[in-house]
């Protein structure tokens, strides 16, 4: 009875141990943060089907064009709300997964880019405030694995018609070409697509 009773014990250990661990990290081995995205299934309408003249540019304050980052057949683009008075924890999340989980773009011939908008270049300096906010999300090797670019006075946004308390954050697929293969704009600083949703996304393109 005695070792009935203390399997018993060690098998409810065991269940709270595991409980604990799974809300901590969340079931899919990542930090939870409490934040769920949106599973999302088609693209919207878009205003402009052809990225490849969109200039943006890096920390540095060199001028970066879309076409050439281009290095595989498609381009995620994030763009975050930018500088806001402070980086939202929407975009600090979004961004952290994507860091998290940026090895599953490889079998999709696809890689990533994440755009930060700032009113002036002055404010340029605050994407150092995101990239904390990244690495802080307990990402591989304390490394960010995509580059982060600067729209600076929001020129693209607005090419983009996204503007709104700086930005709306919004999440493209780009081909090689420069054309526009899904578009999702959140309508709040929450709507935001998962990493699962753009990776099936990629899936129906073929990459």
């Amino acid at each position: 009875m005695t070792t009935v009773r203390s399997g018993f014990s060690l098998f409810l250990v065991s269940c709270i141990v595991i409980s604990i661990v799974v809300s901590i990290v969340g079931c899919n081995g990542m930090p939870d943060d409490g934040i769920q995205f949106m599973q999302v299934t088609e693209s919207q309408p878009i205003t402009i089907d052809d990225f490849s003249d969109l200039v943006f540019s890096d920390p540095e304050g060199n001028e970066v064009k879309l076409a050439d980052l281009m290095t595989e057949e498609y381009l995620v683009l994030v763009i975050t709300r930018g500088w806001y008075g402070g980086v939202c924890f929407y975009c600090a999340s979004q961004t952290s997964r994507w860091a998290r989980r940026f090895e599953e773009l490889e079998p999709y011939n696809a890689q990533l880019a994440v755009i930060f908008p700032t009113e002036s270049a002055e404010e340029a300096v605050k994407i150092d405030e995101l990239e904390k906010r990244i690495i802080k999300g307990k990402i591989p090797n304390e490394e960010i694995p995509y580059p982060i670019l600067l729209d600076i006075n929001l020129s693209s946004v607005d090419q983009l018609g996204i503007r709104s308390d700086l930005a709306k954050p919004s999440t493209y697929i780009i081909d090689r070409e420069g054309r526009v293969r899904f578009a999702y704009v959140g309508e709040s600083i929450a709507d935001r697509p998962t990493v699962d949703s753009i990776l099936k996304q990629l899936s129906k393109l073929g990459g």
